[in-house]
């Protein structure tokens, strides 16, 4: 259930100077894991709360991606804000993803139901409150587990692409609201085999100053940011062919999203990426984010790969 100080905007000090608040409109959409409690008694509060924690960062990861906010994290609730219905509706579309193949990857029992609205708020010392964010959290109180419901009129605001996802499932009457709301839930399964973050492309901007420097053996491939999308696989007709068995035909792309190099993996294997600094992580038919230096092996551990299916990458 949503805590009531999070539906509210929160408890306010009051030794704390305020400025004054701000009225706006935009789309507020509130997340929550469920299964939390189970988890907690099956594996133990440590093991647990790791998971939990992973969950959380892949939100607040979805929602940057689409330019929201995490205004506030409680437990295993989130609530994030948004400038426009559609950039909500495709982080909430992210988040169901990343969640459900994380949570199949790891063998964990959680699942996220999400409600959303727009229309008006009240920011405040960096939170918010108002019609709106009551609304959502009541919306997400109706939510069943893996649903992300809707109203009508927050539906009708989408673009195209996103409206088709949406249908009708019920019409309900709920507090502080004078006439009866229409509930859509939004679909966001995916068809087998297709990439992750499927309404990305149209959210996003290019940057056409930025750069990632791919380098394979003794051959250095720069990428400008106004690229439209690099390939790499075993295949010779992608931008980048690598000769590996572990490597499928058309194994992954790198794309420029808003301000950062993204990898797709759309692969059997998966892609092994290493951060320099960091352990090595393994992305599987979803997207990561590169940053810095670092290496990619396809198909397989780097210190499995041989060196010609190693790939290492450097942004400026």
């Amino acid at each position: 259930m949503v805590d009531n100080a999070l539906a509210k905007g929160g408890t306010k000090t009051a030794t704390r100077p305020r400025a004054a608040a701000e009225e706006t409109a935009g789309t507020v959409l509130f997340a929550d894991l469920t299964g939390t409690n189970a988890l907690y008694d099956a594996l133990g509060d440590s093991r647990a709360l790791m998971h939990i924690s992973r969950c959380l960062v892949l939100l607040e990861e979805q929602a940057d991606e689409y330019r929201g906010r995490v205004v506030k994290t409680i437990g295993d609730q989130m609530l994030c804000m948004f400038q426009d219905a559609s950039a909500a509706a495709a982080a909430a579309i992210a988040m169901q993803q990343r969640i459900e193949h994380f949570v199949t990857s790891a063998g964990v029992a959680l699942q996220l139901k999400i409600g959303m609205h727009s229309g008006s708020l009240i920011e405040d010392h960096g939170d918010v409150f108002g019609a709106a964010v009551n609304t959502a959290a009541r919306l997400v109180k109706l939510a069943h587990p893996g649903q992300i419901v809707t109203d009508a009129a927050t539906a009708a605001a989408l673009r195209a692409a996103l409206r088709r996802r949406a249908r009708a499932i019920d019409r309900i009457a709920i507090k502080g609201k004078r006439a009866e709301i229409e509930l859509m839930e939004l679909n966001w399964r995916r068809r087998a085999g297709a990439p992750f973050t499927t309404e990305q492309s149209t959210l996003l901007v290019r940057r056409a100053s930025a750069r990632i420097t791919l380098t394979v053996g003794d051959r250095e491939i720069p990428i400008e940011s106004a690229h439209a999308a690099f390939t790499i696989g075993r295949d010779a007709t992608n931008d980048l062919s690598i000769a590996s068995r572990k490597a499928s035909r058309e194994h992954a792309r790198i794309e420029w999203r808003r301000d950062k190099f993204v990898l797709f993996d759309h692969s059997t294997n998966g892609t092994y990426v290493t951060l320099e600094g960091a352990p090595e992580v393994m992305v599987k038919h979803e997207s990561y984010v590169l940053r810095g230096r670092g290496v990619m092996s396809l198909g397989e551990a780097a210190k499995k790969s041989k060196s010609q299916s190693i790939i290492a990458f450097e942004c400026r």
